[in-house]
């Protein structure tokens, strides 16, 4: 005899009236339409077709699969990235000393060698401006997945920390004795390769016009750079042209996927040019002061 048999068996009274499997002595006529369960008014959860008893809605729920966002499905780098900026913007208003302690600081990079500077900025933003955050956080969530969806997962990874670090050090050589946070360096490398890959399919339509669109967010940007006071300029050439350099390098323009080798070699050369960038300042430091974001 089956399980719903002998559930029906234990809730029959014996006047043949049926009563709900979870409170033996309610009367009742209602029935799981799952696993046809007597059920009362009490233990009945509506469906979309007729209703169900607990253990099939808790049953069901366990069985589930875990649904993700497209986002997060298609593109877990950029979102990985978003909260981790989100996070750590939360910490500088929390924590005191936290900006200080991971701000692109020429002087402490100089004089005390501390080079991990140049990527930890990357994940700050001014605490006091709210828009500074904000504006590269959308710009990351419109381009970001564009580009990951384009090169993958690693390659994306490698563009942002890669074009990050030498805007940092772009900033760090050609510019004053600024201190510079926020991850519009790096943002502007995604910027760099994605403008390669499409400027490699412009004969798609589609390509085309994001293409189009994209050259008058950058030339907007550059030109508002110049015209504001506190933008780092140097930071934001930096990463367009690092990111274009390793959109040439991680991106064919064909279907085929660059050799592992080809591909290392591009992060190494941009990543060494920036070293050099960094070596280059270090000897020839002299200062002055701002802040820069």
């Amino acid at each position: 005899m089956d399980e719903t048999a002998r559930d029906d068996r234990a809730t029959i009274g014996a006047t043949g009236e049926t009563f709900c499997y979870g409170h033996p002595k309610t009367p009742t006529k209602l029935r799981c339409t799952r696993c046809d369960r007597p059920i009362c008014g009490r233990c009945a959860i509506p469906a979309s077709v007729g209703q169900h008893c607990p253990e099939c809605v808790a049953e069901a729920r366990r069985s589930a699969p875990k649904v993700r966002t497209v986002m997060a499905k298609t593109a877990p780098v950029a979102m990985t990235l978003l909260a981790i900026n989100g996070i750590v913007f939360a910490g500088q208003m929390l924590v005191p000393g936290l900006t200080n302690a991971l701000v692109m600081d020429p002087v402490q990079i100089a004089g005390q060698g501390e080079w991990w500077r140049l990527l930890t900025s990357i994940v700050l933003h001014s605490p006091t401006q709210f828009f500074h955050i904000l504006f590269n956080s959308l710009v990351l969530w419109i381009y970001g997945p564009q580009l990951e969806g384009a090169l993958g997962h690693v390659r994306f990874g490698i563009v942002y920390l890669v074009a990050g670090f030498a805007a940092n050090a772009a900033s760090y050589a050609f510019g004053n004795c600024a201190s510079s946070l926020g991850a519009s360096g790096a943002i502007f490398g995604i910027v760099g390769a994605l403008l390669v890959f499409l400027y490699r399919r412009r004969s798609s339509q589609a390509a085309a016009q994001i293409l189009s669109g994209m050259l008058v967010f950058v030339g907007f940007n550059l030109l508002l750079g110049f015209a504001v006071r506190g933008i780092d300029n140097f930071a934001h050439l930096g990463g367009l042209v690092s990111g274009a350099a390793l959109g040439l390098g991680l991106d064919t323009g064909s279907s085929r996927t660059p050799p592992l080798a080809a591909q290392l070699l591009t992060a190494i050369i941009v990543g060494g040019a920036a070293m050099a960038l960094i070596l280059w300042r270090t000897a020839n430091f002299s200062c002055g002061g701002a802040t820069f974001f």
